[in-house]
């Protein structure tokens, strides 16, 4: 059996269009998969930067507190940044591994035992408030605490990132070279 060049032509230009539509659907599902990752990797980033400013508000609160007695913010704005916190974690169970997760609520964990520790110290009246002070202790003790498991969130925080940058790299270069 032969071909004739009519149909030889024909098979050829159907060849030729499969191979172009499958070439086309594959280059649009890879476009489009790379979309995806980058508009979920860009959400992350931005959930990370808010975890970070959150962690160093709190930060910079719990050091005026260690330092002076007294936290720097109003009782309002404190409640503000604790539901901001609340958002922020929920985010962080979206978009974060396992471990950062866990991270993120022992730092949280903490933070809420030290602004406790602190209350009750606080509460106890200026006549009893010492530095020897059991409570005063307490706090000092949560301070110290919190300053390690917000460390840690952030060396996992920053290993999370970096790691990612790292392997999107190599992606780029596979893709490319």
């Amino acid at each position: 059996m032969s071909i004739s060049p009519a149909e030889a032509a024909i098979i050829g230009t159907s060849l030729g269009a499969t191979a172009t539509l499958s070439a086309a659907w594959l280059t649009q599902r890879a476009t489009t998969r790379r979309d995806q990752e980058r508009r979920l990797w860009d959400r992350r980033v931005d959930t990370y930067a808010d975890l970070m400013s959150t962690i160093h508000a709190f930060a910079r609160m719990r050091a005026q507190a260690r330092l002076t007695g007294e936290l720097p913010d109003s009782e309002e704005r404190r409640a503000t940044a604790q539901n901001a916190a609340v958002t922020l974690v929920a985010r962080i169970e979206l978009y974060s591994s396992e471990p950062l997760r866990l991270a993120c609520q022992k730092s949280f964990d903490w933070i809420d035992k030290w602004q406790e520790a602190w209350e009750q110290w606080h509460n106890q009246g200026e006549d009893i408030r010492l530095e020897a002070d059991k409570r005063w202790q307490r706090f000092a003790r949560f301070v110290k605490e919190s300053r390690a498991a917000d460390r840690e969130l952030l060396e996992l925080l920053l290993a999370d990132v970096h790691v990612h940058q790292r392997e999107q790299k190599k992606w780029i270069r596979r893709l490319f070279l």
